[in-house]
């Protein structure tokens, strides 16, 4: 059984029979005196006081002990720790039944400023830096005067007649003479015969060269700027270099004097700012009308702002800075559209997928981009030039509404305009039907891919999976006009997906667009697709389970030593597009890698794991986090 924790320890005691006893007593009173002290503290006590209460105890004279007790401390010299203190002795020691030094525990200490700037402000002198922290009394502050002008400015007597500066002169040899002179006749010198002094030769320090004014900079990555150049010819090549590096000066500035919002910068004090009554009105604005709106509406609807006032850009200016900076509000806009949403915004987009499910299923086009086919038939450049693209809508688009960021898309679609943003708001117009759709674009992140969703209505009324969709651009930043080629119409049994069972089924279906019939999910193609489970999210997580699952239901058997299930790989990529997004090259590039796939030229076979094997992977599917 331990002893308790702030038990004192019982040393070993040295010396006499008395000299140990009296030890033990000083001792016990030290440690009556440190009943609360940590064990290692010292505990400090002077020979005077111990044997004054020592003394009253055993009824004898005091200055008697003194002796004594220091004797038997000095026996104990293991326990004891003699401190001269100048006239008086003071003996030490710890809990522990030892003295220790104290150690000071600087683990939790700075050893320096928490925080040391990387280009500080120069300070020339520090009687005059100014401070923002005003005096409690009113002083009067001195006024500083360099030494040159005081040099140089003359003075008033106390007569008001104006003293010259004196000038300090050379020391000369008379300077020491007394203040009375006395006058007596000059003596004429006599004149001696010139003397001959050779010439000297001086010889001529050479000119220093001539220095040549310097007409190139460095930038911090390296790049050289020659200013001999005219200045639209260094804007033309060092233009995003330039831009780059006056941003990084303008954010690395410790007092913020220059705020930016986008390529906007403006300095901080001289724009206004948003009282909490003016945050609250736009935020219910924004509720009112149902969706993001621009800064610019804001402006006139709620402030009555013109632009032909004096100080409409920095005011708007001034909203943009300061709505960025509430959590209540979100920038959602792009390039030349500024919108804004607000906390209380119904969603935009699917919800049958959470957005972290999308953005896995999406992954592939930014870890693995050489998968991503969306420019083997177009271009980024000509979907640059001609603003609009053209693609097949797969069943997982048409079924959920949702569009891929891939290459194709972001050679369209507006570049994010803030460092952080995350969403952008589109208007999608559709000239055929007089409607129109908010889309929300989701912008990849570092392990997540992006993706354009909000279009599941328009897609599930008017379109069919293999449908030709062009998506083109218009003076608006922020709207964009979706087409397709209508035709006479056709009716077909088409792959819908049943939410309430969490399986497929094929039900009739009109429509009237041009679609490529290799990409149509219908039951002349594929009827086995019927009745096929909606895989989890943890499932189609996994490229090889969803492909393996496929062509289990759909695939043809294959007998022999080593069963399996064998698809053509059209068939194959629509099976997996059912349940998740892929593209081809995607798809047989992971089924490649697979032990149990093998890929042919126009077909996939599959070889199952044994049944053991399969219910333990199916048991290590990871629950899909928010």
């Amino acid at each position: 059984m331990s002893s308790p924790t702030n038990a004192p320890a019982q040393p070993t005691w040295n010396g006499s029979s008395e000299q140990q006893t009296l030890a033990e007593r000083a001792f016990n009173v030290m440690m009556l005196q440190s009943a609360f002290f940590p064990e290692n503290v010292p505990v400090r006590q002077t020979v005077a006081n111990l044997a004054a209460f020592i003394a009253s105890q055993d009824g004898v004279d005091a200055s008697a002990l003194e002796a004594s007790i220091s004797a038997a401390l000095e026996a104990n010299s293991q326990i004891f720790r003699r401190i001269d203190e100048g006239e008086q002795v003071v003996y030490a020691t710890t809990r522990l039944g030892y003295y220790t030094e104290p150690q000071i525990d600087t683990r939790h200490s700075f050893a320096k400023r928490l925080h040391e700037p990387e280009n500080p402000l120069p300070i020339d002198d520090l009687s005059v830096v100014i401070t923002r922290t005003r005096p409690a009394l009113t002083t009067i502050e001195p006024v500083f005067i360099s030494d040159y002008w005081q040099q140089r400015s003359p003075t008033t007597g106390e007569e008001g007649e104006i003293i010259n500066p004196i000038t300090p002169a050379l020391a000369s040899p008379t300077d020491d003479a007394d203040e009375d002179e006395t006058f007596e006749e000059v003596v004429a010198p006599v004149e001696a015969a010139p003397a001959t002094v050779a010439p000297t030769i001086v010889v001529e320090k050479p000119a220093p060269a001539p220095v040549a004014n310097s007409t190139s900079l460095v930038l911090p990555n390296g790049e050289a700027l020659d200013f001999a150049q005219s200045v639209e010819a260094i804007l033309a090549e060092h233009g995003n270099s330039i831009q780059a590096a006056l941003s990084q000066a303008i954010d690395n500035d410790p007092l913020r004097r220059i705020v930016a919002f986008g390529d906007e910068y403006f300095a901080e004090e001289n724009i206004p700012t948003l009282s909490k009554g003016d945050l609250r009105r736009i935020r219910e604005y924004i509720v009112e009308q149902g969706e993001p709106m621009p800064d610019t509406s804001i402006l006139s609807d709620v402030y009555y702002r013109n632009p032909r006032d004096n100080d409409y850009v920095t005011f708007r200016f001034a909203l943009n800075y300061r709505l960025n900076r509430e959590k209540d509000f979100e920038f959602v806009g792009v390039q030349g559209a500024r919108l804004w949403s607000a906390k209380g915004l119904p969603a935009v987009g699917t919800k049958r997928l959470k957005t972290s499910e999308l953005g896995q299923f999406y992954s592939f086009l930014e870890e693995t981009p050489q998968f991503d086919d969306s420019l083997s038939q177009t271009s980024a450049a000509d979907i640059k030039q001609n603003r609009q693209l053209s693609r097949f809508l797969s069943f997982f688009e048409w079924e959920y509404g949702v569009l891929p960021y891939d290459a194709a898309l972001k050679a369209l679609l507006p570049q994010p305009l803030l460092p952080e943003q995350r969403t952008a708001i589109l208007r999608i117009e559709s000239p055929q039907h007089y409607s129109f759709y908010l889309a929300e674009l989701r912008y990849p992140t570092a392990n997540r891919g992006g993706w354009l969703h909000g279009l599941e209505d328009f897609f599930k009324e008017h379109l069919v999976p293999g449908a030709l969709i062009t998506l083109s651009a218009t003076d608006d930043p922020s709207v964009w006009t979706l087409q397709y080629e209508e035709t006479s119409g056709a009716e077909v049994k088409l792959l819908q997906q049943d939410d309430k069972k969490g399986r497929y089924a094929f039900v009739k279906h009109n429509f009237y667009c041009d679609a490529d019939n290799d990409l149509i999910a219908s039951q002349e193609r594929l009827p086995r697709l019927k009745n096929m489970k909606v895989l989890t999210s943890g499932e189609r997580r996994r490229l090889a389970t969803t492909a393996g699952y496929v062509l289990e239901q759909v695939g043809q058997p294959r007998p022999g030593d080593r069963a399996g299930f064998e698809l053509s790989i059209d068939d194959l990529f629509l099976g997996v597009n059912v349940q998740r997004p892929a593209t081809r090259s995607y798809l047989l590039g992971e089924l490649a890698e697979e032990q149990d796939f093998l890929v042919e030229e126009a077909a996939v076979i599959y070889f199952p794991p044994p049944e053991d094997e399969t219910s333990n992977d199916s048991n290590n599917f990871d629950a899909d986090d928010e």
